[in-house]
């Protein structure tokens, strides 16, 4: 039940994580002749097609080839995916015309719970974790890329969250789709650490279509972090952000200009 469950989840996070690439790719495309290219456009568009073939492929290994899904990977997609596929959903509004985002006044009860119930989530990760004596170091090198990605979507994560965090007073609440990516990112690198996890333990096995895919996906996480702390700061202006934490378009959540 929980290696099937596994498996179901990714394949719907991957087919979301991929659909949204392709919605910002034909959307790159329909305002590039008016408005130029854009930098964050472009880094959801190689986070999308890496983020979704790692969840697809995963899933795949799972449900046809007997990749035994674990419990600690459960727990992580569990937490991740009603967040990815809110703000998919959203996402989707937007490009079909829609508001893209709904505003939450105040702040209610669970959102107050979020940081609390954040740092349970990652206190029980952890103890499994240390807890574990059949870490073995010969598959470390398998599991670098998502040890890597674990820190890349962490620094994101940070941006994303002191970013809501920020617009939180000025706006009087919360963005819907704000906070959702602002859960996505910290979740995706607990995703990934618990695929490490298994990976130095040897329950997940060495893959070499995930292997491709992980490695590819770190310098489209680092193009990522580089166009958010760029936007962050103000270095450059971009189309495809909104310029608050509001992405209801394809756009990145950043502090007020």
């Amino acid at each position: 039940m929980t290696a099937t469950s596994v498996g179901i989840l990714n394949l719907v996070l991957g087919m979301v994580y991929t659909g949204y690439g392709v919605m910002t790719a034909i959307e790159m495309r329909r305002n590039w002749r008016t408005m130029g290219f854009s930098h964050a456009g472009a880094a959801w568009i190689t986070m999308a097609f890496t983020c979704g073939p790692h969840h697809f492929v995963h899933g795949v290994h799972i449900l046809l080839e007997g990749r035994t899904g674990g419990p600690l990977d459960l727990v992580a997609v569990l937490v991740g995916f009603p967040a990815g596929v809110i703000w998919f959903l959203l996402r989707l509004e937007a490009f079909f015309g829609g508001r893209g985002d709904r505003f939450i006044a105040g702040t209610p009860g669970w959102v107050a719970a979020i940081p609390f119930a954040a740092g349970i989530y990652v206190g029980v990760m952890v103890a499994i974790v240390a807890g574990s004596s059949m870490v073995g170091l010969g598959a470390l090198a398998s599991a670098l890329p998502n040890l890597l990605l674990v820190v890349v979507y962490s620094v994101i994560g940070f941006y994303l969250v002191r970013t809501q965090l920020a617009n939180r007073r000025p706006l009087g609440g919360w963005s819907v789709s704000g906070v959702a990516l602002a859960v996505i990112f910290p979740t995706c690198a607990l995703m990934h650490g618990a695929y490490a996890y298994y990976v130095i333990t040897g329950r997940y096995a060495d893959d070499g279509h995930g292997l491709a895919v992980d490695w590819l996906a770190v310098p489209a996480g680092i193009y990522f972090v580089w166009v958010v702390q760029a936007l962050y700061r103000g270095t450059f202006r971009d189309w495809n952000s909104t310029g608050r934490a509001l992405p209801g378009s394809a756009g990145l959540a950043v502090r007020p200009g």
